[in-house]
């Protein structure tokens, strides 16, 4: 029988096909490093999650802060509006000055000013605050005068503010309110805005914005 004919054996190693046999010890500690490295990604999963947790709650916490700041902003320019308005309407009380061209234009801004003020409310805002709000009626009073007109004056207020020249139906209703608060300073449309006014200036402040 030459070489070639005889059966080739792996002196070292199970014969072919043969099962290999995994030591218990050797597959005791396959098992814990695969339950180790399993335990090791799920604790770097939930270190992530709890670091964008973190994340979240600081960046929600300096957006709270920027919308509060522009809200005490917001609320202040109001106050400062209101109350100039409110100045120039007691002057008006006191003295008629609706052919003064600089106090019809200094009112037709200021009337402006307090427009923009309202209207720049933050939709993401929940509530106003009750001095705006009580800003807003005031609004609602002067644009509505008089009652059933064809031009009121916060019309002339909206078409003639900062203009050079004031239309005489304009100055003829702010002679007539000085002309009725002199006459009877209680019940006239004139101390109705003052009181208004006063009224908003001293109501408190709403810090609900979010």
């Amino acid at each position: 029988m030459s070489d070639l004919d005889k059966n080739i054996h792996r002196k070292d190693g199970p014969a072919p096909f043969e099962k290999i046999v995994v030591n218990p010890i050797e597959k005791e500690r396959r098992e814990k490093d695969k339950d180790r490295s399993s335990f090791q990604s799920s604790s770097r999963s939930q270190t992530f999650a709890a670091l964008i947790s973190y994340l979240k709650k600081i960046l929600t916490a300096f957006g709270s802060k920027e919308k509060y700041t522009g809200y005490l902003s917001h609320q202040k320019q109001l106050a400062e509006d209101a109350f100039a308005l409110r100045e120039l309407l007691l002057n008006l009380a006191k003295e008629d000055l609706s052919h003064h061209p600089d106090f019809t234009q200094k009112l037709g801004q200021l009337w402006h000013n307090l427009l923009d003020d309202c209207n720049l409310h933050e939709p993401t805002r929940s509530s106003t605050s009750e001095t705006e709000e009580k800003i807003k009626f005031f609004i609602s009073q002067v644009q509505n005068f008089p009652p059933d007109a064809d031009h009121t004056l916060g019309y002339y207020f909206t078409e003639y503010a900062g203009k050079d020249w004031i239309p005489f139906p304009f100055m003829e209703l702010l002679q007539k309110l000085h002309e009725e608060y002199c006459a009877n300073p209680s019940a006239s449309v004139l101390q109705n805005w003052i009181t208004l006014l006063n009224d908003a200036l001293s109501a408190p402040k709403n810090k609900n914005i979010l």
